[in-house]
């Protein structure tokens, strides 16, 4: 009995063992079957917290994460797109593109069911919103980055040259461009050209970027551009320029070393200039207002209208821009500020920055979002401003044009080659 019993519990022990195994075999192959995956391109690498916490949130759905850096993003992401060969399911779109691509019919409309985005946007600054509805007002792209802009300042610099650096303070000594124009004269002279205002004069130029240069298909050429051509002349005359060009070593050693006063940029300024060129200066930074309230840059993501991954996709755009718990993280982990106010104004009170010099920046820029114009751009705007309107602004600097008459000229001659179904008087 004893024998029998012992032959036949190891072939059931056996079976047992190989049930359980095919059962989870079956189980763990019906987990891989269920998980999603998406594919999400961008231009930079800046999503990688964002993934990492999506996730996080969502095992079931695995994220392909492809980074095409440079300038051939843009040329690939339209290819993939027009020819359905390898398109991803959930692509970013830099602000100076934005326009271009925004009404082209690879763009998933996100303002119908079951995304409904137009409730959603309410939570972001109307600046951002003006740039994520298509010319029939569909969403079809959203920001989730926000951008408005500040002057950054070196502490011991204002306490050297304007007798204090409390950030109000230093606002109501830089109100204006003839104030920071008549502060760069006196650095200039008292440092022995040693100490500049401005490190160039894009700072002045971004101050006032985002203005349209077309309306209802006419060419329309507004006084401020006309205006930015006096001041940054002004500026070069009056020797308030460190005349150091963006990106360049010297531009990077000039934050480092405390050669300039002044610079005009935008929140990422923070992450992406100032630590990564300046990582001692730590303590050494504060942000004012200046004489204009402005945004610069900005990243949008978008969904693929063929793709069959649509529910994961949108889950992504979602947490992304408005996901309170994942944004309240982002904003703390990675100082980056988001496009959402609601969130932002949550944080502005308690979040400091020691880079800033414990500045409040959250409520810094919190207040400046709020004030910064709302244009309606088109697609026009990037190639006329980067491409045509700052080549001229360059050469009239230098004196290779002469007038703004001249310069004038020059832009409706260079739009009516480039654009020819634009209409210019």
């Amino acid at each position: 009995m004893k024998r029998w019993f012992k032959r036949f519990v190891v072939p059931v022990t056996l079976l047992a063992s190989s049930v359980l195994l095919l059962v989870g075999c079956q189980t763990g192959a019906s987990n891989q079957a269920k998980q999603q995956e998406i594919t999400v391109w961008s231009f930079t690498d800046e999503a990688g917290y964002a993934i990492e916490k999506f996730e996080e949130k969502y095992p079931d759905i695995k994220v392909n994460f492809v980074n095409i850096p440079g300038n051939f993003y843009l040329t690939k992401l339209k290819s993939a797109l027009q020819t359905s060969s390898k398109a991803p399911d959930v692509f970013m779109i830099e602000n100076a593109n934005i326009r271009e691509l925004i009404d082209v019919p690879y763009l998933e409309n996100l303002s119908a069911a079951p995304y409904n985005a137009n409730e959603l946007i309410k939570e972001q600054y109307p600046f951002v919103q003006a740039n994520e509805q298509d010319s029939e007002g569909n969403v079809r792209a959203i920001g989730y980055q926000g951008t408005p802009g500040g002057i950054y300042y070196r502490r011991d610099l204002a306490k050297e040259y304007l007798g204090t650096d409390d950030p109000e303070k230093v606002s109501a000594q830089i109100d204006t461009w003839e104030k920071i124009f008549a502060i760069g004269e006196k650095v200039q002279e008292q440092s022995g050209n040693k100490v500049h205002a401005l490190a160039n004069w894009n700072g002045i130029a971004n101050s006032y970027g985002g203005i349209p240069w077309v309306k209802d298909g006419k060419l329309v050429i507004d006084p401020t551009y006309m205006k930015v051509l006096d001041l940054v002349r002004e500026a070069r005359e009056r020797r308030v320029l460190g005349e150091y060009e963006d990106g360049s070593a010297g531009y990077a050693a000039s934050m480092q070393k405390g050669e300039v006063m002044f610079y005009p940029a935008a929140t990422w300024g923070l992450q992406f200039t100032f630590k990564a060129n300046a990582p001692d200066t730590e303590g050494l930074w504060g942000l004012a207002h200046g004489p204009s309230s402005f945004s610069s840059g900005g990243t949008y993501i978008a969904m693929y209208n063929k793709s069959d991954q649509k529910d994961a996709a949108w889950k992504f755009i979602e947490f992304y821009n408005f996901n309170h718990e994942f944004l309240t993280g982002l904003a703390k982990e990675q100082d980056y500020f988001t496009s959402n106010m609601v969130v932002n104004d949550q944080l502005a009170d308690s979040l400091t920055s020691a880079y800033l010099g414990g500045q409040k920046h959250f409520e810094f820029f919190s207040e400046a979002a709020k004030q910064v114009p709302v244009y309606e751009r088109t697609k026009y705007d990037g190639i006329i401003s980067n491409d045509i309107y700052r080549n001229l602004l360059q050469l009239y600097l230098n004196g290779d044009i002469q007038t703004k008459e001249e310069v004038v000229k020059r832009i409706k001659r260079d739009v009516r080659l480039r654009f020819p179904e634009l209409e210019v008087e």
